[in-house]
């Protein structure tokens, strides 16, 4: 699958003003539900729009244009059971997809859509391949400072004693903050380790 990370943030020219927060729950019948919700800044898309020629307003259609090509890309990243809703307001475009997996059809094959348990840990590779792309190269000084916002209920993670993106040859702590029924982890999207999988520790 394609990394959805890589083609929602790395290439488009106005990364630094992306916001993308992800959510995943289970429910009693083993149900896993997974939220992603990613936005860009209308204010950067117009002035995208305004190297190109538009120095009026932007048409909808530009907008328009740029969600479906996040929507085509964005498909081929999830299972096809999942659904697609454009966000389009005064202040943002954006993508709000929502699906559900069962427990049993999780393997660590989908480890880059959602934490996968293995033992007394979870992984999630949201970057994968994305680190050695000439984009990744490119941005990685520039925004060091942008996050995904990972939150998993803990119906799905229900306690959390370590969490730390490791390589094979470094390991940085990331940020985690219990929300009494939920844990929100602050991944760094640029984080400076080649192949990052976040790790889990219950």
């Amino acid at each position: 699958m394609k990394n959805i990370v890589l083609i929602l943030f790395l290439s488009l020219f106005f990364v630094s003003c992306l916001d993308y927060t992800q959510y995943v729950t289970i429910d009693e019948d083993k149900n896993v539900t997974v939220v992603a919700i990613v936005t860009v800044s209308k204010s950067l898309i117009e002035l995208a729009a305004y190297s190109e020629g538009y120095e009026n307003a932007v048409p909808d259609y530009y907008y328009e244009e740029i969600l479906k090509d996040m929507e085509n890309e964005a498909r081929d990243s999830y299972p096809r059971n999942f659904k697609f809703k454009h966000i389009n307001n005064d202040n943002e475009i954006g993508l709000y997809v929502n699906g559900i997996i069962k427990e049993r059809d999780i393997t660590e094959d989908i480890n880059s859509l959602l934490p996968v348990r293995n033992g007394n840990k979870f992984s999630f590779m949201p970057f994968k391949d994305s680190q050695n792309t000439s984009e990744y190269k490119e941005y990685e000084s520039m925004y060091s400072s942008m996050k995904m916002k990972l939150i998993v209920s803990k119906d799905y993670i229900p306690t959390v004693s370590s969490c730390y993106l490791s390589s094979y040859d470094d390991i940085k702590d990331v940020n985690v903050y219990d929300l009494k029924d939920a844990f929100l982890i602050e991944i760094p999207i640029f984080s400076g380790i080649d192949s990052p999988v976040l790790y889990i520790e219950l």
